[in-house]
């Protein structure tokens, strides 16, 4: 599924430079899969395709919602990615 969500790292995750640049702003993301270890263990977590931010877990989104795929792509791109 595609959703877009704000997001707003924590500090307990090491993101990238490129992550934080994103800090605050709507991302485009797709649904990922459960944490299995960790201390985000059984978290859902998220991802931007063609990234390197890596996961993202549940608990770094804010506003999370569902989108049409058409409104996805177009966030996506409007990222860069």
């Amino acid at each position: 599924m595609y959703f877009e969500a704000v997001f707003n790292p924590s500090e307990n995750l090491e993101y990238t430079t490129d992550a934080h640049s994103l800090a605050g702003k709507k991302i485009a993301i797709q649904a990922g899969w459960v944490i299995k270890e960790g201390q985000f263990k059984g978290q859902e977590c998220y991802y931007i395709p063609n990234s390197t931010i890596g996961l993202i877990p549940v608990c770094d989104l804010e506003e999370l919602k569902p989108l049409p795929f058409v409104k996805w792509r177009d966030l996506l791109s409007q990222l860069g990615f």
